[in-house]
């Protein structure tokens, strides 16, 4: 049977690879290399996430070899999770390959991602999304979409490729809400429309209930509205940001002002949990806000 590391060796052989990416594949080789496939189980993962979580960061050595050394510093929880992305995509890979039916579940299946805090400085707050709005709407004069395609972004909490992806039968203006056949996480998800979405949603033109909402009037595909967004962050002041930051806009928006975890994780679609713990932060600092002011 197919080792681990003879399908590390194909995957990095037909597949190009940056530096971290390598060094990811080599630690699960070191790890679990000489173990089928197949045979790699959950707590397999689990067991070298702990190891690699002992070992912490690692710095470049010196001398001929450079072979790297401890800093005595811990992973970031985006690093141990890129470590658990990376795997993944190995055992998709073999997938791919026939090397595993295509029913085959990988290992990682069942283990939680660490939770990430979101950084303070990587996602939108209400108010820039507001100037995000007032320059959009100035900047698109022939799509004349964008600005309502941010609203929804933000207040829904959505990806944007599920965004580009509604049809305009997906949308119930009525019942406020958008049906999302499948999200990233492989299930369906329902999205309710604020009455600012279903006005906005309400202003486009509307033709087949077949058409893509946010459509190219050109080719009637999906827009590639890339471009677009880059012009209207840099008029606004928000140079290098990502259509993502809308997204943990709304989780950290909601969070802080006292939504729930739960409830957090049903409007943003997350399956676990664990997702939406990185927006809690938000909802502890604006109690201590209010903790501060009462009994300061």
């Amino acid at each position: 049977m197919t080792t681990l590391r003879e399908a590390a060796q194909a995957w990095i052989a037909c597949v190009e690879h940056q530096t971290g990416s390598l060094g990811r594949i080599a630690y699960w080789v070191d790890q679990l290399g000489d173990k089928a496939l197949a045979d790699v189980t959950e707590d397999d993962v689990d067991q070298a996430l702990v190891v690699l979580a002992q070992r912490g960061k690692l710095k470049a050595g010196r001398g001929s070899l450079c072979i790297p050394v401890r800093t005595g510093k811990p992973l970031a929880p985006a690093s141990i999770n890129r470590y658990i992305s990376t795997l993944a995509s190995l055992y998709k890979y073999a997938r791919k390959l026939r090397v595993l039916p295509r029913s085959h579940t990988p290992p990682t299946r069942g283990i939680e991602k660490v939770p990430e805090v979101i950084d303070p400085n990587k996602y939108f707050r209400p108010e820039e999304v507001e100037r995000l709005l007032s320059v959009a709407s100035i900047i698109d004069q022939r799509w004349k979409k964008l600005p309502a395609l941010i609203l929804l972004g933000f207040h829904t909490g959505l990806r944007v490729g599920n965004l580009l992806a509604i049809h305009w039968r997906d949308v119930d203006l009525v019942k406020g809400k958008i049906s999302v056949a499948i999200t990233k996480n492989g299930q369906p998800h329902v999205a309710p429309l604020t009455p600012r979405c279903i006005e906005a949603l309400a202003q486009l033109p509307r033709s087949d209930e077949n058409d893509l909402v946010f459509r190219s009037y050109k080719t009637c595909k999906a827009f590639h509205y890339q471009n677009l967004w880059r012009r209207a962050c840099d008029a606004a002041g928000f140079a290098g940001r990502t259509f993502h930051w809308l997204r943990h806009g709304c989780g950290s928006a909601l969070a802080a002002n006292g939504v729930s975890q739960a409830q957090i994780m049903s409007v943003m679609g997350h399956r676990t949990l664990i997702a939406s713990a990185r927006y809690m932060h938000s909802n502890v600092e604006d109690r201590r806000a209010v903790v501060d002011k009462v009994f300061s």
